[in-house]
């Protein structure tokens, strides 16, 4: 019985890189760099190199320039005077010594209505708002209406006058009676389609152009167009001499009939199959193993 072997104790670590043992000192290594090269030209170095590199890390003209006028945020320059608009209300006081100025009252205008009692309103004129129709129908006098008469009488067609004919609307005319179209149904008791012969139940004579269905007429003879093509046509034998003058045509062209190659399997019986080789697909013999271990059984 083989006894089974212990897979850790053919892995044996490489002596390059990080080693797991404690008692293998792991050796120093070296790196690509992850820092950018912004930051790589601001490493101090010396004083000679900072005065060589001046001006590549400054800010450059973002600098804000406040203005001179208004307000000065900056404690080293002192903001001047400014002249503004005040926003307090206006005093009710009629200056210093309490006499109220120009503007104070409300002088009423001396032209339309008057305010105060002890002046008269003086008469006005104003443009009437009446049509001219209103006008026309004023009463003057006697002999003005005469003139006018039969100026607002209704004119013909102002009355509707009903007809003599059908339905009086008026009780001293009476109706005349009337005569209306029945309503039932005609042939109610027969089947139209079934009992009566419609359109079409007659056949009448046949025409005597084209195919004639009694015996006792002839057919006559019609021409009709043809539907062969041309190359069936170009394909119907006519003489020997014509027969010459399309000799090739018919004829399969180059790369028609597909060409057997002559190696590998035959497929036609005429032509034999020659012998091949091929590479075997057997196992190969397991009775020659051994137990020792081979190529990269050890990780190292």
């Amino acid at each position: 019985m083989a006894l089974t072997e212990d897979p850790t104790i053919k892995m044996l670590r490489s002596g390059f890189g990080k080693q797991v043992e404690s008692d293998n000192s792991t050796d120093p290594a070296y790196g690509f760099g992850t820092s950018h090269r912004d930051a790589y030209q601001k490493l101090y170095l010396s004083k000679e190199q900072t005065l060589a590199m001046s001006g590549n890390n400054s800010q450059g003209s973002v600098y804000k320039y406040q203005s001179a006028i208004g307000t000065q945020p900056e404690s080293k320059y002192s903001t001047s005077s400014s002249i503004g608009f005040g926003s307090s209300s206006r005093s009710i006081k009629y200056g210093k010594n309490g006499v109220p100025g120009p503007g104070t009252y409300n002088k009423g205008g001396a032209i339309g209505v008057m305010p105060e009692s002890q002046r008269a309103t003086s008469p006005r004129a104003l443009f009437g708002n009446s049509t001219r129709d209103g006008e026309a129908k004023v009463w003057l006098d006697e002999e003005l209406m005469k003139t006018t008469m039969g100026r607002d009488t209704p004119g013909p067609n102002s009355y509707k006058q009903p007809g003599c004919v059908g339905n009086q609307t008026e009780s001293k005319y009476a109706t005349l009676p009337t005569w209306k179209q029945g309503t039932a149904e005609r042939f109610a008791d027969k089947d139209t389609r079934r009992d009566f012969p419609g359109a079409g139940t007659y056949g009448v004579g046949t025409p005597a152009v084209g195919k004639q269905p009694n015996s006792t007429k002839r057919t006559q003879q019609n021409a009709k167009i043809g539907t062969s093509t041309r190359d069936g046509a170009s394909k119907v034998f006519v003489s020997k001499e014509h027969e010459k003058s399309q000799h090739g045509r018919n004829t399969p062209g180059p790369t028609t009939c597909p060409v057997v190659h002559s190696f590998g399997t035959q497929t036609l019986s005429a032509k034999k199959t020659n012998p091949s080789f091929g590479f075997g697909t057997a196992k190969r013999d397991v009775g020659n193993r051994n137990d020792s271990p081979g190529p990269g059984s050890y990780w190292a």
